[in-house]
């Protein structure tokens, strides 16, 4: 099997297209397990192939988010450089997952339906769907819809790379500064590998709590920094600024602004191991809040996460999923 990539990045994809291909069947349990699988892996990076030379299915088991099965199917590519089920899969199912999934909007039943009804495998062909107007026509669709693929796939295809945190840190203190102008606005945080202090970012995460949030996205999508407006929602809208880079700002309410402040700072790994601490507590942590027995654990401040946790809370740019876990 050709590799044009890294392995780990390899088996991250070749995992997130199995918990796609789940939840296209409808498996219960396992499109999660193999999401968090992926993530796991993307973490964990080349640390994962030395863990495996170390010891085997045995050592890869003990990693967060790799459970047996799954083990066994990174152990087998890093044996035979294939994965039998993976390929199996692709000959059943021979649709690019993770570019499709990689569109504003298109999760798995999409996929699914995309493929059953169109035979669409890859964004190419989305796109010519786009232009001869087809996906208008499938139920649950319609012109609103082609048009917002269109929009997602420029998007996708303008993607700007990442870029030096000392060139976003002052832009995004900027639109910070706006936000807290405006009318209703409690709280507005960063988040993401721009709050780690990473040296270049990706784009521009922002949390917002506000008693008015349909005027927190209008005043945000029509400040003088923005270029092109991606999508405008209730609680969430994205906006490509005039410096080639991507802002998506989410209004949250109070009693979840720690958990969501949270869950978008990162990185992957501190996320994963904290929600294997939370499960192993009896709790559910996600980026919609913190849960107990199905109800909702008000979290309005980070710290109330860890502490209920007992952990210490971690300055964000320690959050490496390594010696930051350290109970009181």
């Amino acid at each position: 099997m050709p590799k044009p990539m890294r392995d780990s990045e390899w088996l991250a994809k070749m995992l997130f297209e199995f918990s796609y291909w789940h939840a296209i069947k409808g498996t219960p349990f396992k499109p999660q397990a193999y999401e968090l699988a992926s993530e796991s892996v993307v973490a964990l990076g080349k640390e994962l192939e030395r863990t495996w030379k170390k010891g085997g299915v045995k050592a890869l088991v003990d990693l967060p988010g790799i459970g047996q099965s799954i083990a066994e199917k990174i152990d087998e590519y890093f044996r035979t450089g294939r994965v039998r089920e993976y390929d199996a899969l692709k000959r059943k199912f021979p649709v690019d997952i993770w570019g499709l999934s990689r569109i504003e909007g298109l999760g798995p039943k999409h996929i699914g339906q995309l493929w059953r009804e169109l035979r669409i495998a890859n964004i190419d062909d989305l796109e010519f769907a786009i232009e001869k107007q087809k996906i208008r026509a499938l139920k649950g669709w319609g012109p609103k819809s082609e048009e917002k693929l269109a929009r997602g796939i420029a998007l996708l295809r303008s993607s700007t790379g990442r870029h030096p945190l000392k060139d976003v840190l002052p832009l995004a203190e900027t639109i910070v500064k706006r936000l807290r102008k405006v009318t209703g606005v409690k709280q507005v945080a960063m988040a993401g590998s721009l709050r780690r202090k990473k040296k270049d970012v990706g784009d521009i995460d922002l949390i917002a709590t506000s008693s008015d949030p349909k005027t927190v996205m209008e005043a945000f999508v029509s400040m003088p920094e923005v270029a092109a407006v991606h999508e405008v929602g209730k609680t969430r809208s994205s906006v490509r600024l005039k410096y080639g880079i991507d802002c998506d700002l989410r209004v949250v309410p109070d009693r979840v602004f720690g958990s969501t402040l949270q869950y978008f700072t990162g990185d992957r790994r501190h996320n994963i191991l904290l929600r294997e601490r939370a499960i192993k507590q009896g709790y559910k942590l996600n980026e919609y809040g913190l849960f107990k027995k199905g109800k909702l654990v008000p979290v309005p401040t980070e710290d109330d996460i860890y502490r209920i946790l007992g952990l210490k809370t971690p300055p964000p740019e320690k959050r490496l999923g390594k010696d930051e876990f350290k109970a009181r």
